[in-house]
């Protein structure tokens, strides 16, 4: 019963790789054109979980997390450019202090079927994804240049996991004021692998503002970019709600050109 909407969702996916593949070799093309620009960037991300449906997908706050790649840039123009970059890019957050725990931490509790627990422990997710932007960009300037720039991108999944610690009673009740049992303390230290309640692709845009600066024979580029998800990454969104990933990256850059 379930076939045809997995093959509708399969063929979503693999129309959206389709045109990010076309795209990109579009701009393969361009690069006869131009100049070609790489560059080595990285820098501090500070992710979030957006968006939540459910309880145990609401409450999350930014996480500190790094940001790290490759950046091909084809200058079209002096005020004008394209670019792709393939970057390790470290999503998720963190929700700290009373919280509804999941249906497998709850396994084996004598509980009612659809009782939700709640307990005081920290949680941190955290999502790592290999990402692949195209990118518009308009320059001005002549020695100093500023420059802000647009697009999207498709991530891939490489790792999900979370980080749990503290010890807690169990509560019925949000605000933790009617414990389950008094004399039941429970210990919430784990490192959870969570992979298969992850969707492996995730498609979003970005942009960014910043300054490039002359430095030897290249560019240092300083920038403050965001990431802004559009899809759904809970694999089983009738459980755990339905979530997005957001991002604010300051990342440094320095670009070498080859062409």
């Amino acid at each position: 019963m379930k076939r045809p909407s997995i093959m509708v969702s399969s063929f979503g996916v693999i129309k959206k790789i389709g045109l990010f593949i076309l795209l990109a070799l579009f701009l393969v093309n361009l690069t006869l054109a131009g100049e070609l620009w790489l560059g080595l960037q990285g820098g501090l991300s500070l992710p979030n979980i957006k968006g939540g449906t459910t309880e145990l997908s609401q409450g999350y706050t930014s996480r500190k997390a790094p940001f790290f790649g490759l950046a091909f840039d084809y200058a079209l123009s002096p005020s004008f450019s394209l670019r792709t970059e393939i970057n390790y890019s470290s999503q998720g957050g963190q929700r700290n202090g009373i919280q509804p725990i999941s249906p497998d931490q709850a396994a084996g509790l004598p509980l009612p079927p659809g009782t939700t627990i709640y307990a005081n422990f920290n949680n941190e997710t955290i999502l790592d994804y290999l990402e692949v932007p195209l990118i518009a960009e308009l320059v001005i300037g002549e020695e100093i240049k500023y420059f802000v720039n647009g697009g999207a991108y498709a991530g891939y999944r490489v790792r999900a996991k979370t980080i749990t610690s503290g010890t807690s009673l169990l509560y019925l009740d949000p605000s933790g004021t009617m414990p389950l049992d008094p004399n039941l303390q429970v210990s919430f230290d784990a490192e959870t692998d969570v992979s298969q309640e992850i969707n492996r692709w995730n498609f979003g845009l970005c942009g960014s503002i910043g300054v490039k600066v002359p430095f030897g024979t290249g560019l240092v580029v300083l920038s403050g970019r965001f990431n802004y998800g559009l899809s759904n990454i809970q694999s089983h969104p009738e459980i755990t709600g339905k979530n997005h990933t957001g991002a604010l990256i300051i990342s440094l850059s320095y670009f070498y050109r080859l062409k």
